[in-house]
């Protein structure tokens, strides 16, 4: 495909011959000479990042992060939080670092960048075993249900990184501290 001058355009097929147009076959035609979209070209998302974002309405605490290794780790998380079927959303900014071979839970920063109001009671809290280094950051259910969005911004193990939203321990959410709000 060329341009010609600023009003039309020219298409050619893979041989670079020009295309015929009709208004008959014209969806066919530009079909026919445009790329094919995949994901190693242009702009898709790989197969890859899909598993990195999730999004639930839950009545059940949820594991909203969790890792299982002891290797130097950099993640970042987005996480849109809302009462179920409407309501207010906030929106936060999680960011979880941790050296190499360190069984303490890792350092956690929370911070609110938008929406309404943090809840009057902490939601989120990380449950660790410092015997393997095993952590989980947990979303703690209220009285409300609330509808989760995570997306996993940013990390330095992106084979190993898991936002499982998978239903959480409740011995785990008992035993684990609230994530302060900043």
């Amino acid at each position: 495909m060329s341009t010609i001058g600023s009003e039309y355009v020219l298409l050619t097929d893979s041989n670079g011959l020009p295309v015929r147009i009709s208004k008959n076959n014209l969806a066919e035609v530009i079909r026919s000479v445009m790329n094919e979209a995949t994901t190693e070209k242009n702009g898709l998302k790989p197969a890859s990042d899909v598993r990195k974002e999730k999004m639930i309405a839950t009545q059940t605490s949820r594991i909203v992060y969790e890792c299982n290794s002891t290797t130097a780790m950099s993640s970042s998380l987005l996480i849109s939080l809302a009462a179920y079927g409407g309501g207010p959303m906030t929106l936060f900014y999680m960011t979880i670092n941790r050296s190499a071979d360190i069984l303490k839970a890792p350092a956690i920063i929370l911070n609110q960048i938008a929406g309404a109001n943090a809840p009057t009671t902490p939601r989120f809290k990380m449950w660790s075993n410092e015997s393997t280094g095993v952590f989980k950051i947990i979303l703690e259910h209220t009285q409300y249900t609330p509808s989760i969005y995570v997306k996993l911004l940013n990390t330095i193990l992106p084979s190993t990184d898991a936002i499982p939203l998978s239903v959480a321990n409740q011995d785990e959410v008992d035993a684990a501290t609230y994530i302060d709000v900043t």
